[in-house]
């Protein structure tokens, strides 16, 4: 067992154990690359743990909810959030409320964070959320959301999605700007004072022209704003073929530093987020072997610090930031 030393910026573990896998496997299958073992053997002592939501999704994933139906989406988020709450009863992991508690540990801490805002009724219930534990949030899954367009939805935020950001301020809580459409980037880094990230997104320029990833004109809002940005471990989003590598990571990296510098750098892997461990890269069957990443970064020119940064200090810098970790 490694002594932990990773962060791994997101993580759907609540859909995960309800929609593909047991997380209590003693060890990853053929399909599964994270379970609470292999978080442990892999050294992920902190973890943002999604409540995800998705709009008109499939009828049997427990995340599905008919566009505009705020209540299912609610619903949907509360089985989500109560499963953590059970998971940190039963001590598999702590759920981070308080900036004290923003440490790596063995189990895994756990800051929650909602992707797609749609489980928030209306923005005067954002803080019941945050008093629940949620400190960060994304408006919106690719499909959009009530609050905002998403990647694959082009559209601005809704006159809600304004007043919602508002709350959101109002309670300290981080952005996650990941899933967002373009104008929707732009108008929460233009109205929202909070601290802005982006959880799991990769490099428009290296994988290919498209809004699920983050453009150099994005990269460079973002630098100004101070965010860190989390790389994602989907192979498709790594390399458009399908296959992906530690060589493909790298060079995410490379073109994102040269744009937003390597302190503003982290993991963000997505691991098992709808994908298996087969559309992984080659040379990172499951999260067991992060190390070979951190191996990577020193082959290519990354300091101690730089990679120590990569690691976990980048994140714990950033979370630093999110005032809602003071409100409990």
């Amino acid at each position: 067992m490694r002594s932990p030393r990773w962060i791994d910026g997101h993580l759907d573990l609540a859909w995960i154990e309800a929609g593909l896998h047991p997380l209590t496997l003693p060890t990853p299958d053929g399909d599964a690359a994270v379970t609470w073992n292999s978080l442990r053997r892999g050294g992920v002592g902190l973890v943002f743990g999604t409540i995800f939501t998705e709009m008109d999704g499939p009828e049997d994933d427990p995340a599905a909810y008919p566009a505009g139906d705020a209540q299912a989406a609610h619903d949907a988020g509360r089985r989500q959030l109560d499963w953590y709450l059970q998971q940190e009863s039963e001590g598999r992991i702590r759920i981070a409320r308080r900036r004290d508690e923003l440490v790596l540990g063995d189990p895994p801490t756990v800051v929650l964070l909602m992707e797609c805002a749609d489980p928030i009724r209306t923005p005067d219930e954002a803080g019941w959320w945050i008093e629940q534990g949620v400190r960060l949030v994304g408006l919106s899954w690719g499909r959009g959301s009530r609050y905002s367009g998403g990647n694959a939805t082009p559209g601005s935020l809704t006159d809600a999605g304004r007043s919602l950001v508002q709350a959101l301020d109002h309670h300290g809580v981080g952005h996650d700007c990941s899933h967002l459409s373009l104008e929707s980037f732009d108008e929460l880094l233009a109205i929202s004072q909070g601290p802005i990230c982006a959880t799991h997104s990769n490099a428009a320029a290296v994988a290919r022209e498209d809004p699920r990833h983050l453009s150099d004109r994005q990269y460079a809002a973002l630098a100004e704003r101070d965010a860190v940005v989390g790389l994602n471990l989907f192979a498709r989003f790594l390399n458009p073929s399908g296959t992906a590598s530690i060589h493909d990571c790298i060079e995410h990296l490379r073109h994102a530093s040269g744009l937003i510098g390597r302190a503003r750098l982290a993991l963000g892997s997505d691991a098992d987020g709808g994908f298996t461990a087969k559309d992984l890269p080659t040379d990172l069957a499951n999260l067991e072997h992060l190390d070979r990443l951190d191996e990577a970064l020193a082959e290519a020119g990354w300091s101690k610090g730089e990679r120590s940064g990569f690691r976990m200090d980048n994140w714990l810098r950033w979370l630093g930031t999110v005032d809602a970790f003071d409100s409990a």
